[in-house]
C-alpha cells in the first residue's frame, strides 16, 4: 500500500521572490545604476520609484497608493520590493494582484 503525501490546502504564495533585491540601485544623484542592488535595466522607473521614495521620507505622500502597471514580466513586484526596501525594514511588502482588490470590492456592495 503507497502512502501519498497530503498537501495543505491553504493558500499558497512565493516564497522568497525577488530575496536578491537590496534596494533601487540609486545613485547619490537619483540615477539608476545599470546593475546594483540586485536589479538590472528599468532605469527610468527605478528613478521615478526613487522620487517616490523620496517623497515618502519627506513625508509629502503620506497615506497614498503607487499603482505599478504592466504586462507581466516587467518588473513591477521587483520594483515595488525595492521600495519598500529602500523605506527601511518596519515598511511590509505585501503583494497582491487587481483580481484580489476587486472580487473584495464587489463583496463589499450590497444592491
Amino acid at each position: 500500500m503507497k502512502i501519498e503525501e497530503v498537501k495543505s490546502t491553504a493558500k499558497t504564495q512565493r516564497i522568497s521572490a525577488h530575496t536578491h533585491i537590496k534596494g533601487l540601485g540609486l545613485d547619490e544623484n537619483g540615477a539608476a545604476i545599470q546593475a546594483a542592488a540586485g536589479l538590472v535595466g528599468q532605469e527610468m522607473a527605478r528613478e521615478a520609484a526613487g522620487i517616490v521614495v523620496d517623497m515618502i521620507k519627506s513625508k509629502k505622500m503620506a497615506g497614498r497608493a503607487v499603482l505599478l502597471a504592466g504586462p507581466p514580466g516587467t518588473g513591477k513586484t521587483a520594483i515595488a520590493l525595492a521600495i519598500a526596501q529602500e523605506l527601511g525594514n518596519k515598511v511590509p511588502f505585501c503583494p497582491m494582484v487587481g483580481s484580489e482588490v476587486y472580487s473584495s470590492e464587489i463583496k463589499r456592495q450590497k444592491f
